[in-house]
This record gives C-alpha cells, structure tokens and sequence, in this order.
C-alpha cells in the first residue's frame, strides 16, 4: 500500500484539530485537514496545513513523492489571490470584504474550524482600520474578541493564534498589538522560544531595547539547532553581534558534524571582522566537504584585499558564460564590484550594468503574472490632486547612509503638494524609522512581500512617481521596478551609478557627478538638483571641540575613514607616496574592518611594501557615531579614495572641518568627492590627475595641523553652500518628480 493510499481522504474540521491538540505532529490529520479545505475551496487554510503535513512528514516519505499537495476543486475566488501574506499587508486589499464574507461563511458550516477563525481575526484587524464611525469599529472588535475566543479553543497547538497575530501584526506595522499578542501567546506557553524571538522583535520596533535583550535571551534557552540561526540572524540584524555570534558557536557544538553550521559561523565570525576564526571554521567545512563552493569562495574572500581584481574577473567570466542564477543572483554583487575596479573605464562599467540589467528584466518579466495589472495613475493630477509619489527601501535606520540623507527629504516635503507613500523592506526597525513613518502620509510594510506580490500592492496604490533608493545594493528590489510598477520611475540616492535597467525611466544627480556628456553612461535619463546630490543635513550638532595644538615638529596627520573596499592598490600607492614626500606626517585610518588584528596585520604589510613604516600609521577600527565624530578631530587633511570616493565619510569629514583632496574620476562614483568641493566653492582641492593630488595634499600639509578656527569657518561656508541647502534640494527634486509626471 504507498503512503497515498494509506493517509486520509479528509477529515471533519473540527475532529481534525481535536486529534491535533493530542498529536500536533500527526502529518496524516494535517494532510487530511489540507485535503478538506480543498474541498471547500480554501486555498490559505490547504496551504498553512500542507506547510504543517510536509513539516511534520517523515523525510522518507517526502522523498517518495507519493503524497502530493491537494488542489482545490472548484475555482477559486479572487479574493485569496496573493496568498495569505496579504494578512502582514498594513492596508486592506481589494478582496478583503469578499474574503470575511467567506470566512464568516466557511465558521457558520464548521464552528470548530480554527484556521478560519484565525485569518477572520486578522481581516477583522484590518477592516478596523477603514472603520465608518464609532459603531463600527465597536462591533468589528467585539466580532474579533468572539472569533479569537473561538480560536483559543480550537488551536491545535498552544500559543498558535497568539504567535502568528502577532507575527502577521508586527509586519505589518502594528507593534502594540503584536505585542499583546505574542505576550498572551506566552502566558499559554512560556517556553515557547519563536514566540519569545517574535516579542523581542517587536519591542525593538517599540524602541524597548532592555525589555528586548531579555526577550532575546529567553528565546537563546532553545537547544533546537533548527531554531537557533534564525535567533542568530535576527540579534545580528538588531546589531547584537557579539550575542549572535554565541549563538551560531552553540549551534556548532549541537550540530558538530553539520558543514552548513561550520558555514554560517565562518560568515558571521568574517561579517564581525573576525577573519582568522573565520579562516578556521572554513577550513573545518573544508575538512568534511573538501569542493565546498560556498566555502572555498568565502575563503577567497578572506584572502582577498577586498573586491581583487581576480575576483571580479572570476565572477565576470561567469556571468558572461553562465549568466545569472534565479532571481538575477549574483548581478548586485559583480555590479558592486565593478565599482571598485581601478582597471576599468568608465564605458566599460556602464556596458557590464547594462548587459546585467537585460538579465535581470528578463527574469523579471518571466516572474510576472500574465494578468498582472498596469500601472496607472489616479485621474484629476491636474485639477488639484496631490501628485503620488512611493519610496521603495529597507534602508531607513541610523546604521544605513541612504537614512542620514533621505530621513531629512522626507521631513520636509510639501505634503500639500505631494502624497507619499513609502514602502519598507527592511526588518530593522529604530527611532529613525519610526521618524519616517510619522513624516509621511502611507506606510506600506513590505518585507514579507516577494517581487510579485509588492509589485501588484504598489501599482494598486496608482502612484504618477516611485523612486528606487537601492540600486545594486544588498536590500534591493529592482524586479518589482523591472515589472513596471508605476508610469514613471526614478533612481536616488541608494546607488551611485547608473542601474542599467531601461525600465528606469530617471536618475536623479547634479552636473558634477553626472554632466549631460555622460548621458551615454546612464541606462536613464538625467534629471537634474540645482546643488549636490547629497544634500548634508545633520540631525545632530556634533561640536567642534577645542584641541591641544601639537608642536611644530609633529607634522600633519592625513586620514580616511572609509571602508577599507575602497582602498585599492592604486590608492594606497598615492597615498604612500604622500606620506614618504612629507616628512613627519602620520596617516590615521578607521574602519569596521580594523577591528581585526589580521586585517590590521595585512594592512601594515601591504604600506610595508610601499615604504612606509609602522610607526607612520594609526588603525582605529569601529565606534558609535558621535565618538566617531569627534575622532575626526584627529585628522589634519582627509584624502579620499579612488575610484570609489567617500559619500558620507567625506560629508562627515568636511563637517568636523577637514579640508580634503578628491580626484575626479570619469563617472559618478569617482566624481562625488568633485561634487562635494565644487559646491563648497572649494575646487582648488579636487585634482585631475594622481600627480595633481598628490601636489594638492602636499600643499594643505605645509599648512599644518589644522586648527580649531579654521574648522569652524570651514563648517560655516559648507552650512552656506549649496552642500547643505536642504531645503532648495527638498523642491528641486518634488519639481523633477511633477516635470517627469507633466
């Protein structure tokens, strides 16, 4: 007999979850509640309890591949298009009227029936919030406490219905009452440990962070090696490091024979700048699984100074003989990489975005549904509608530089002229995103939404403008912009290139970083801010504090607080050079990355064989960003590296009062440093050849130490210049957006 023949056909609801209370991990009842629900064509229920069957299943049973998902018998309703992660959306979808009608339909045949009591709570959360009147609101409540009621009581497995409210909650933007009920959920069972990482999660987006810790750590009691990266993962993300790292290390000693665990505690231990304990737990995957790819290319990594140049020819030769791999994987990095590549020129650099942008629409355009709808504008744009313009970001947190410029943008728009709308795909979530929201008319949570699904919730939203703030980095989402969300869309800010996608309609830049001659270079047309790309509006003061002047025979101290990636061979050359030309001048460099004494061992070597002493060089690694302020104080003259200049160190270093030496470069990420001095009227500091920057630093050296009164009529003229003129910038882009739209 096979395993098809021998599970249920169906079982009544009811019974069903009864049995379940007793042997939550019967994958039979599971299979034959799936089954049910297939008959009553109920797609979100089939879906959670065959999720729950194949969980439970034995792995030689799924193996045989006897036992497949039921289908539903009959067509089905638009209203569940989409799935059930339209329960984390923070808005009511087109269908959720039709969807309760069927839900309070599906518990007046089977009043036992928890999983559609379940999702009728969470419709009923979001009914509340298009609410006409008192009254309604009132008796959509008193529906849902009766409903949850009924849910406690047919919850198969304790804590279930708490848990996933306030899952579904928390994504969408509704912490108080994610709360409520990941705390009920645990009152029902407190060593539930996923519930005890979700409530951590969501005082985070309360901005509880003592409350969190310990959440966290009670979620850290689990000895489950299947749960555990998950909790490692999520204190990572929240900046817990340290205690993430602990955690991955526990796995390790549960699962010491598992080469995945070895694996993600090498990626951790290298993303925490621990490079030779990373080295280490690579070579113990190596030891159990001698072609590891993953494994041999993070070890390449770690040998790496950076993005090498082998590795970038490495993974260009397999995009062009391979392509990319689904969901256009591996084309953010090889893009990235590019960027930093001194070899290559500017045309060069452009064609390889292109070539990668084409890969990347074709995938998406293959991801698309065949009736996925157009987008179009709300009618009445011109009798006095507000134009509709979206962000689309996981970026809006202190630790991340698209915030420190956009959260200012977003402050000030003319909300009597735009209505705007932001869509979050991030999980990190602190005071600053919180300000973000509080400054815009529609938050839309967005991290559960794959490209399809946050592409069909924008273009319900008929937006005239959306604005990409990511490009090629890490949190992108080009492919919902690949499908053509809005009738006009835009690149800002995130990305300091072209994307080269053609479905990008607009990249916004000024005529330094992105001169009309370049228009070749732009897979988009050019639209234009009167002053500096990025504007520098700081939300905090960061004094300049007096310092003691040091002798004359001190000499000066250059430095660069950027991300040692950027400090390619050429550049370390020419700064080399720099100090053996200026006798008694000192080179302080910090960055995250110096944290680890092996980085800080090959960083020492590669100055070595330039010439340059130890005693010449000071490496800081990382600090909280007002110490780290202060530190600029310490450095006489910053120098910016090429080809991939400084964006927000260098802003940060002009503003603490540091001349600075820029060479221009032949495309925007190598002429931001241009922008910067030129709009500071400062162009005397950007040089136009190696030679020339040299001579400039050279020059601001015989100087000497910088003092405290010339930082500070350095920052009164940047504070005058177009650099920090935040609010022109605010009107000069809300005019790009009604220039594109018109």
């Amino acid at each position: 007999m096979s395993i098809q023949d021998d599970a249920p056909t169906a079982v009544q609801l009811g019974e069903g979850w009864r049995r379940l209370q007793a042997h939550p991990m019967d994958w039979a009842v599971w299979l034959g509640l799936a089954r049910a629900y297939a008959d009553r064509a109920l797609p979100w229920q089939l879906d959670y309890c065959w999720m729950q069957a194949s969980r439970c299943m034995d792995a030689a049973y799924r193996a045989t591949g006897s036992v497949t998902k039921p289908e539903c018998c009959s067509s089905l309703d638009g209203c569940w298009e989409g799935g059930a992660n339209q329960l984390t959306l923070s808005v009511p979808w087109s269908g959720l009227e039709r969807a309760l009608a069927l839900l309070r339909q599906a518990l007046a045949v089977d009043g036992a029936d928890w999983l559609s009591a379940l999702y009728l709570v969470r419709c009923l959360d979001m009914q509340a919030h298009a609410a006409d009147g008192d009254d309604a609101l009132q008796a959509l409540r008193q529906e849902a406490h009766e409903a949850v009621k009924l849910a406690l009581q047919c919850e198969p497995i304790r804590g279930e219905t708490g848990h996933l409210l306030a899952q579904w909650r928390m994504q969408a933007g509704e912490p108080a009452l994610a709360l409520a009920a990941a705390t009920a959920a645990l009152q029902q069972v407190p060593q539930r440990h996923g519930t005890w990482l979700l409530k951590a999660q969501v005082l985070m987006q309360l901005g509880h962070e003592t409350q969190a810790r310990q959440a966290f750590a009670k979620a850290g009691e689990s000895q489950n090696p299947a749960f555990l990266p998950l909790l490692a993962d999520k204190l990572f993300l929240y900046n817990f490091g340290l205690e993430a790292l602990a955690v991955r290390e526990a796995v390790t000693q549960l699962t010491p024979h598992d080469e995945g665990a070895w694996l993600a505690l090498a990626q951790m231990q290298s993303r925490l700048w621990q490079v030779d304990r990373a080295r280490q737990s690579v070579q113990r995957v190596l030891e159990m699984s001698p072609n590891h790819p993953a494994a041999k290319s993070l070890l390449d990594d770690l040998d790496a100074a950076g993005y090498s140049r082998e590795q970038f020819e490495r993974a260009r030769l397999q995009f062009m003989t391979q392509g990319l791999g689904p969901n256009a994987q591996g084309g953010t990095r090889l893009l990235m990489q590019s960027l930093y590549q001194s070899h290559l020129g500017a045309t060069e650099v452009a064609e390889l975005h292109r070539q990668v942008g084409e890969v990347m629409q074709a995938q998406a355009c293959e991801q698309r549904a065949v009736d996925a709808p157009v987008p179009e504008s709300l009618p009445g744009l011109g009798s006095g509608r507000r134009l509709r313009v979206g962000y689309v970001s996981g970026d809006l947190h202190r630790q991340h530089p698209v915030n420190i410029f956009m959260l200012p943008i977003l402050q000030r728009h003319d909300l009597q002229r735009l209505e705007v709308f932001v869509y979050h795909t991030g999980t990190f979530v602190d005071e600053y995103t919180r300000a973000a929201r509080a400054a815009v008319d529609h938050w839309r949570e967005c991290v559960q939404l794959d490209d399809v699904a946050l592409h069909r919730l924008i273009v319900q939203d008929r937006l005239d403008v959306l604005v990409d703030l990511a490009g090629h980095t890490a949190s992108h989402r080009l492919g919902v912009f690949a499908m053509r969300a809005a009738p006009v869309q835009m690149s800002y800010l995130g990305y300091p290139h072209s994307t080269g996608l053609s479905c990008m309609d607009w990249l916004i830049a000024d005529q330094v970083v992105a001169p009309p001659a370049h228009q070749t270079l732009f897979s988009e047309k050019l639209a234009y801010v009167s002053g500096c790309v990025f504007c520098w509006a700081p939300d905090e003061d960061y004094p300049i504090h007096t310092r003691a002047v040091p002798s004359s025979d001190c000499g000066v101290t250059f430095g660069s607080f950027n991300n040692l990636l950027k400090l390619d061979d050429a550049t370390l050359a020419t700064w080399a050079r720099i100090l053996l030309e200026c006798p008694h001048s000192r080179l302080l460099l910090k960055s995250a990355v110096l944290a680890d004494p092996a980085v800080v061992r090959k960083t020492y070597d590669r100055f070595a064989s330039l010439g340059v002493s130890a005693e010449r060089l000071e490496f800081r690694g990382p600090s909280e960003l007002s110490l780290m302020m202060q530190e600029y104080l310490d450095v006489d003259i910053a120098l910016d590296p090429f080809p991939y200049n400084g964006g927000t160190t260098s802003l940060q270093a002009l503003w603490m009062g540091c001349p600075m030496v820029s060479l221009r470069g032949e495309n925007f990420v190598s002429r931001m440093g241009a922008s910067f001095l030129t709009h500071m009227d400062r162009k005397e500091w950007v040089a136009e050849s190696i030679d020339q920057y040299v001579e400039i630093a050279l020059r601001l050296a015989q100087l000497g130490p910088t003092t405290t009164s010339a930082r500070m009529a350095q920052r009164k003229a940047m504070q005058q210049s177009p650099v920090c003129a935040i609010d022109q910038q605010v009107r000069d882009i809300e005019d790009i957006f009604a220039k594109a739209v018109h």
